[in-house]
């Protein structure tokens, strides 16, 4: 023929004509579309996210501005009661001047108190409330102990501050710590804000309220209405210094850098990109500020960019296999075709083609299997003796295979079990293994007995389940009842590592950490052994086939050692015995086995039933 493909240079510059020409077809089919769906959900995920992300900051920082004018509509209120009422002024001012009181002066000092205790016990974040009035005796009124002594009071530093007040008529805002007992170790933090009122028995001088906030209770209640992970606010007052934060730690930078009072903006900081949302709090002057880095913001955008780099990825992985796969069945086909044509030529060239075509879809096939038919009558008798010497062939190998001694296995496993114990010089994992190996080798292979001990089966069983835990670690746990009570009932051998096998194949799919548990128990004379595990159970429709698979004659395919065991069950004791399975999707599975006692069997587990118990 003129195309001689055994010739390296001609075969591989075919071949590789047939990978370029099926990847680029292949590609514009699956990679095309894959990317441009994958940057059309990016440029749309990033568009939105951005939009409701500054609605959902400013909607939280209006939350807390309405929490914060409440505050301040609180100190109003008092201001309001000592302030510009003169009657309650009065009293309270006689009460903090004088040092003997009357019993109408107590009844005066109730109500004053209970005037301040509404706003301090009704409101969560409040965790105190001054008023002073200027006076000799060095009194003030306090929400938590009544009228107490500024000498004597733990917490004096307010009325430093206050001493250092200008005149003015809005709120001053002040950070500070104060101990609420002598013998607190650490100080309680808290936020004060300072209102000045007026003496109306000292013009020149002022009073002032003192309302102390808790921070803790706002810091708490940031990370529960917050939508993104690593979200960080901060509240600092009208000289940008931070009166509370939550949330990493103060950024000195990113709050040296707003624009104060609000905005949206973005702020480049070595540790990444921070989106800016700022909020004026008028009455206080406070500033509200939501700080969140792209990353987390943008978090779906980012995880959609790496879905569709993975998703690229394997889409060029798998053209490539198939680019290679068409790549193979097209040079195969090519070469059978010079092939055919080169052995019409030469009727003693054996022939190593087989016609199995799809004339209707591949056009090869058709050439091929129309090649074929001119000299199908000569090639037919020597098919069929490559037919028969196969067959002879196949059937020698069975007879030699069926002839393989059980101990050669066995002495070859010890023989290998040695050689790593040499290795290292003490017992590891692959001698383990090999050793376990070995054990349940020589269990299976024993066909002297179809009924065991539940014992026996057992000490198989965690034969199996030792060289499992070698494999996954601490993927799955396998716990036992106590068989103590049931180690002499009989059952049928090889009937429970198959149910674990499965437990653990399937369970593991869908838990990190699998639980395997057998329970043992004997009723109305049968040993029930119960299988449960916290996999990801099966659904009611499949459930159901394979429920009917248990009853039916055929073999199923996915689930053969389940029916296989069944069927062994159902032989060795009848209708009564077998397999039930019970199972929920997303809750795990329990199948159960039956095995009816012998009456010597039932008579020694009641015995000692009644012993333990």
């Amino acid at each position: 023929m003129g195309v001689n493909l055994n010739k390296p240079h001609i075969g591989r510059s075919l071949k590789i004509k047939f990978f370029v020409n099926n990847l680029r077809n292949i590609l514009a089919l699956c990679l095309i579309p894959l990317l441009l769906l994958g940057s059309l959900s990016i440029v749309i995920s990033q568009r939105y996210t951005r939009v409701d992300a500054e609605q959902n900051q400013e909607k939280l920082l209006n939350q807390y501005n309405e929490l914060f004018q409440v505050v301040a509509s609180e100190i109003d209120s008092l201001s309001l009661s000592f302030n510009t009422n003169p009657k309650i002024a009065d009293k309270l001012y006689n009460i903090l001047s004088k040092t003997n009181y009357s019993y109408e002066d107590a009844e005066s000092l109730f109500y004053l108190k209970h005037i301040i205790d509404v706003s301090a016990n009704s409101r969560p974040y409040v965790h105190s409330i001054y008023v002073y009035y200027p006076n000799d005796q060095q009194r003030f009124l306090s929400s938590r102990e009544g009228l107490v002594n500024l000498q004597s009071y733990l917490d004096k530093s307010w009325y430093d501050s206050y001493l250092n007040l200008a005149d003015t008529a809005g709120f001053t805002t002040e950070v500070r710590s104060l101990h609420n007992y002598a013998f607190e170790s650490n100080p309680t933090d808290v936020v004060s804000i300072y209102k000045l009122i007026n003496d109306r028995n000292n013009i020149s001088k002022k009073g002032v309220i003192v309302l102390n906030l808790s921070p803790d209770y706002f810091i708490k209640s940031f990370p529960s209405l917050s939508e993104y992970p690593n979200r960080s606010f901060y509240i600092t007052d009208d000289h940008n210094q931070v009166i509370m934060q939550s949330g990493g730690t103060a950024y000195d930078q990113i709050l040296s850098s707003l624009r104060l009072p609000g905005q949206f903006d973005t702020l480049q900081q070595d540790n990444g990109i921070y989106h800016l949302t700022v909020k004026k709090a008028p009455r206080l002057n406070w500033n509200l500020i939501s700080v969140v880095p792209r990353k987390s913001l943008y978090s779906l955008s980012f995880t959609l960019i790496v879905i569709t780099c993975l998703l690229s990825v394997a889409a060029l992985a798998l053209c490539a296999l198939a680019a290679l796969w068409l790549t193979g069945k097209n040079y195969r086909q090519v070469y059978g075709i010079l092939h055919l044509l080169e052995s019409a030529d030469a009727p003693d060239t054996p022939d190593t083609m087989e016609a199995n075509p799809n004339q209707g879809h591949d056009i090869y096939a058709f050439i091929i299997t129309h090649i074929l038919e001119s000299f199908l009558e000569q090639k037919y008798l020597k098919i069929q003796l490559s037919e028969r010497l196969y067959r002879m062939q196949a059937l020698e190998f069975k007879a030699l295979q069926s002839q393989i001694n059980p101990h050669f296995l066995y002495n070859t496993l010890n023989s290998i079990y040695w050689k790593t114990f040499q290795l290292t010089g003490s017992t590891n994992a692959p001698s383990r293994m090999i050793e376990l190996l070995t054990a349940i080798l020589q269990y299976t292979l024993d066909s002297s007995a179809k009924v065991v001990r539940l014992e026996e089966e057992i000490a198989h069983t965690v034969s199996y389940v030792e060289i499992q835990q070698i494999r996954y670690k601490d993927r799955f746990q396998v716990i036992w009842d106590d068989i103590g009570p049931f180690s002499d009932c009989e059952v049928v051998k090889l009937s429970m590592q198959p149910l674990l096998e499965n437990s653990i194949q399937y369970g593991m799919e869908h838990t990190s950490r699998l639980l395997v548990k057998f329970k043992f128990r004997i009723q109305h004379g049968t040993l029930k052994v119960t299988i449960i595990d916290n996999g990801g159970g099966i659904g009611k429709q499949q459930l159901a086939q394979i429920r009917s698979a248990l009853d039916s004659d055929e073999d199923s395919g996915r689930h053969i050692g389940l029916s296989n065991t069944n069927k062994r069950i159902m032989l060795q004791y009848g209708e009564t015995s077998g397999i039930k399975i019970l199972s929920r999707k997303g809750w795990g599975t329990a199948v159960t086995l039956y095995f009816p006692q012998s009456s010597a069997a039932q008579a020694d587990t009641l015995l000692m039933n009644d012993m333990g118990n």
